[in-house]
């Protein structure tokens, strides 16, 4: 489900971006709604575990989503590229993640490296094939 949100999210954003909505202010919409969602689930599943030590990474991790957002955004608003053609781009993060995750937290153990390989060059592959459409 959360990747069909993911797509709806992008979609969305587009509409967004194309009706004027400049990259700070969806930041800040998109911030709140994402605050909300956050005391909805925390009250329904009556969680809320924190430490200081998580909550540096959390602001870490939100931080680098922001900018990736904004950087989405203002390609959108700015550009008025076509989604179809910049999500194949920009979804090419998980390659980032795939290789972070590999060597700094040594996950390299744990998987086929070769798969790995393969598959890295077909997602760049197929956003290469995508962008010249």
């Amino acid at each position: 489900m959360a990747e069909l949100y993911q797509r709806f999210f992008q979609f969305f954003q587009k509409f967004g971006s194309k009706e004027g909505v400049t990259p700070g202010a969806f930041l800040m919409v998109i911030g709140v709604i994402i605050a909300l969602v956050g005391v909805v689930i925390t009250l329904v599943t009556r969680s809320g575990g924190f430490s200081v030590r998580g909550s540096v990474f959390t602001v870490l991790s939100g931080v680098f989503w922001a900018l990736s957002l904004a950087g989405i955004s203002y390609a959108l608003f700015r550009y008025n590229l076509s989604m179809s053609k910049l999500n194949p781009v920009f979804n090419a993060n998980t390659l980032t993640t795939v290789f972070l995750s590999l060597f700094l937290l040594g996950e390299w153990s744990e998987v086929n490296l070769l798969k790995v390989v393969v598959g890295a060059v077909l997602v760049v592959a197929g956003a290469v094939v995508v962008l010249q459409a």
